[in-house]
């Protein structure tokens, strides 16, 4: 399968500084791709390469096969984007808005603008004032305008940015559809890691410039799955804990009235029978496993960057 996007050996330079060193990556038709990192990190840079706003020191970015320094009308006509704020006119309605930027596509954009308005869930305010809209409604427009030309490559940056809690659900599922429905392949820059775990399927952290992990949700999950901990609520977790060790080898952590142990789903129940066994009481159960953004967080603060976390 040829990939939407194909960036290689891709590098920044201002000066002596490398703000994007050597980026390597490849997303293929209806994934969804998380890029993240703390600000300065080089999100914003590659974005604006990849977009044709910042010019390439070294490296190469493809877009479904064109080069974007060789053949950038080609490559940048598969592209859709909102990077940073949506660049649209305030004092024109939505749906005006929308009319004038798929006037740069042609017949094709403006018939699709009803289907588009639909998808981003604004029929009842496109023909209103875009300055009486709010930032999450700006958002909805924004990313209307990037759907305009049925890209195959969707970046967007922040896309929650300005949402409530039902407009990020519903953000969530456009994206999913435009992926699962259109193939449509997308960036998403974000901090909102919480819901990056629930949408993507590729996760990037890029820090000093340097792609540190990429990995995919499924292997995330095993490595979340591998680290996952359980805690036993018992009326004897000392002797619980020295039973584990001689028992099963099972190295556990005391902590007030509970045991903290490493233990996979399938074996809690023989566990919990053998400890029952034993005359432990067993008063409740509770499973401890790391969410990706304390993976994230643990990644960064790691005194050796190269050993891999998530």
């Amino acid at each position: 399968m040829i990939p939407v996007l194909s960036v290689n050996g891709l590098t920044k330079t201002y000066g002596t500084k490398k703000v994007v060193n050597n980026v390597t990556f490849s997303l293929y038709p209806g994934q969804i791709f998380g890029f993240v990192g703390p600000n300065g990190a080089g999100k914003s840079t590659t974005i604006r390469m990849i977009t044709g706003l910042t010019p390439i020191t070294s490296g190469s970015i493809k877009i479904c096969g064109y080069s974007i320094e060789r053949n950038f009308q080609q490559a940048i006509s598969n592209v859709g984007a909102v990077v940073e704020i949506p660049q649209l006119y305030p004092y024109l309605s939505g749906l005006k808005n929308l009319k004038l930027f798929a006037g740069f596509y042609g017949k094709q954009a403006l018939k699709r603008i009803p289907e588009i308005v639909k998808l981003v869930g604004m029929e009842n305010r496109i023909n209103d004032k875009l300055s009486t809209y709010s930032l999450g409604m700006k958002q909805r427009l924004g990313i209307a305008q990037a759907l305009l030309n049925k890209p195959k490559l969707l970046i967007l940056d922040e896309p929650t940015n300005g949402l409530d809690p039902n407009g990020i659900v519903e953000m969530r599922n456009i994206l999913k559809v435009l992926a699962e429905k259109e193939k449509m392949a997308i960036i998403i820059s974000s901090h909102n890691l919480a819901e990056l775990e629930h949408t993507c399927d590729v996760i990037g952290l890029i820090n000093n410039g340097k792609i540190i992990e990429y990995k995919t949700m499924k292997e995330i999950s095993s490595i979340v799955e591998s680290k996952q901990r359980i805690q036993l609520l018992c009326n004897y977790p000392n002797y619980a804990a020295l039973l584990l060790k001689k028992k099963y080898k099972i190295a556990s952590k005391v902590v007030g009235n509970s045991v903290i142990l490493p233990l996979k789903e399938a074996n809690i129940a023989v566990v919990i029978s053998y400890l029952t066994y034993k005359k432990v009481k067993i008063y409740g159960l509770k499973k401890i496993q790391k969410s990706l953004e304390e993976l994230y967080f643990e990644l960064l603060n790691s005194e050796r960057p190269s050993s891999s976390i998530i």
